[in-house]
């Protein structure tokens, strides 16, 4: 059984790494500058590792460190969960999901891939009532696959099965919705659940290409 310090330790996969060696995805923060009216597409980015955001973004150490820690709990919370690892990989990919025990449940799940990292710019007034820009930050866990039973394979997706292209995709295009607080996944989906649930609600979403 893997208890929670070797899964945080387990959550850069050695082959993830290998394959980012060859082709690394390395693009700086992208900024959203919010406005009042309806959602309008932005840029955002994908990182693998910690590093790899400093590494473009010297200046924001701190941000990519806080931002992949807190993607890693939510993949924990809102990624999805198999009863057996043969399932898991069935739809992930052989060695790509781990063991997990966690709060009297135990079950398989996807290791997180990287995390979709987007810096906010928001204008706000002082006690004087000049403007001032505030920078928060919004980031999302990122998965894939390496199944060929799959169709998500060599794709980027969040943890609602949301498709943000390919992996050698730098930036990818994204809503304010991508980034609502999605709901905790308890329940334990059967081999090529998720792929189902993803196919059936494509339908009616654009993914990135």
């Amino acid at each position: 059984m893997m208890n929670e310090s070797k899964r945080t330790a387990s959550i850069a996969l050695p082959q993830m790494r290998k394959w980012f060696a060859v082709k690394p995805l390395a693009v700086g923060i992208s900024a959203i500058f919010l406005s009042g009216c309806g959602e309008e597409p932005e840029l955002a980015s994908i990182y693998t590792s910690i590093d790899e955001c400093a590494s473009d973004n010297p200046n924001y150490m701190e941000e990519c460190t806080s931002a992949y820690k807190e993607a890693k709990d939510e993949a924990l919370r809102t990624g999805p969960k198999f009863l057996s690892e043969g399932d898991c990989e069935f739809e992930f990919g052989q060695d790509n999901c781990e063991y997990v025990s966690n709060q009297g449940s135990s079950f398989f799940m996807p290791f997180m891939a990287g995390y979709l990292m987007s810096e906010v710019i928001d204008e706000v007034g002082d006690a004087l009532g000049k403007k001032k820009k505030k920078r928060r930050y919004y980031m999302q866990p990122m998965f894939t696959s390496y199944s060929r039973r799959s169709s998500l394979r060599g794709r980027w997706f969040n943890a609602s099965g949301k498709d943000f292209g390919s992996l050698g995709r730098r930036d990818v295009k994204v809503y304010q919705s991508d980034f609502k607080k999605k709901p905790t996944v308890n329940r334990t989906v059967k081999r090529g659940g998720f792929g189902k649930s993803v196919a059936r609600s494509s339908s009616s979403r654009s993914f990135g290409g």
